[in-house]
């Protein structure tokens, strides 16, 4: 009985080897394909940067890319606006490339005929995408589709050749896409109304390395007038610009914009951990007064930084001189409580 019981205890445990041998060589596999994805994303992501500086050079002085309101919102309840079905349905990176690919197609198409012959691996290649002439090129031809489905753009296909590209209005009514600046200015109308990406968010790498529920956070915020400089008369001492502060009652944000509060939240967690987004609660008091001591009521206060805030060149040149003049600290020498020299001042010795 003792035989049997050794036996199967020496049985056991070379199994149990055995099983560990291999969950170890399962592990090493997967820890090794880990690593070379992420240095293919790195390289990707270099690459996508180096492109984003050469197409903010090719559109002249335009350093911010104009997005009429009404890709992000529709005060209708009963129409989806782009923006909501391109996010929705389809998760994570595969929902994000054609709202990325519909900004860089607005950045880059400026001017008349609002139109652009390039090939898919070449903007597979901006959106920062890994394999470019393969994979990269294939989720950037579903995304044309899909955004020809939505009559954001048209598609002139031609045998054997790169598609012509041109742009339809954001609204996604079909309609002659026109610069919603130049529109504005002549009719005035509502439709045209118009927010403002930085190309910054592109140069930085940060706008390619958002997911969806991220992209819809950080358009419907700008949407909302957060890619706004702040007010404040501190704004110049900032050495990170600060957007203009946004807010939602919980019954306008479904409304105008259909996003779960599932994507809100994931969204705006992304952006914080990106460092475009600060949030902060404040206490609504009652209209037309200052202070009270009764129950507070208290708001989520949205505010944009960085990258992700539209900075003309003025403002931008103030912050450059306040920050100039702004007097250095002068480190103090340390030392421990037995007055020896610091380990740094050691080490050099």
């Amino acid at each position: 009985m003792h035989t049997n019981t050794a036996a199967s205890s020496s049985a056991t445990e070379k199994v149990v080897d055995e099983v560990g041998e291999a969950i170890h060589e399962v592990d090493a596999e997967a820890i090794a394909k880990a690593e070379e994805q992420a240095i293919l994303l790195a390289q990707a992501l270099e690459y996508s940067k180096a492109l984003a500086v050469v197409v903010d050079g090719s559109v002249g002085a335009r350093k911010a890319v104009p997005i009429r309101n009404s890709f992000v919102r529709n005060d209708d309840p009963a129409k989806d606006t782009p923006l909501k079905k391109l996010v929705t349905g389809r998760g994570g990176r595969g929902a994000a490339v054609p709202v990325m690919l519909y900004v860089a197609l607005i950045w880059k198409c400026a001017k008349k005929p609002f139109s652009v012959t390039l090939s898919a691996r070449q903007w597979a290649g901006l959106l920062g995408l890994p394999d470019a002439a393969g994979n990269g090129a294939r989720r950037i031809a579903n995304a044309l589709q899909t955004l020809k489905d939505h009559n954001l753009i048209k598609l002139d296909k031609a045998h054997g050749e790169v598609s012509t590209i041109t742009l339809l209005d954001e609204s996604g009514d079909g309609s002659d896409y026109g610069l919603p600046s130049t529109a504005y200015s002549k009719s005035g109308l509502k439709r045209d109304l118009y927010f403002k990406v930085s190309s910054r968010l592109w140069t930085s790498g940060k706008f390619q390395q958002l997911s969806a529920p991220g992209l819809a956070m950080l358009l419907i915020l700008q949407e909302e007038g957060g890619h706004k400089p702040s007010r404040s008369p501190f704004e110049v001492f900032r050495a990170i610009p600060q957007g203009s502060e946004v807010w939602f009652t919980t019954e306008n944000f479904p409304t105008r914009y259909g996003i779960s509060a599932s994507m809100r939240s994931r969204g705006t967690k992304e952006l914080i951990e990106a460092r475009l987004l600060e949030t902060t609660r404040r206490p609504v008091g009652p209209p037309g007064t200052l202070m009270s001591f009764t129950t507070e009521k208290l708001r989520k206060v949205y505010t944009l930084q960085g990258e992700a805030v539209v900075v003309d060149k003025e403002t931008e040149a103030k912050r450059g001189k306040t920050l100039a003049k702004k007097p250095a600290l002068k480190a103090k020498p340390s030392a421990n409580k037995e007055g020896k020299q610091p380990l740094t001042k050691l080490a050099k010795k």
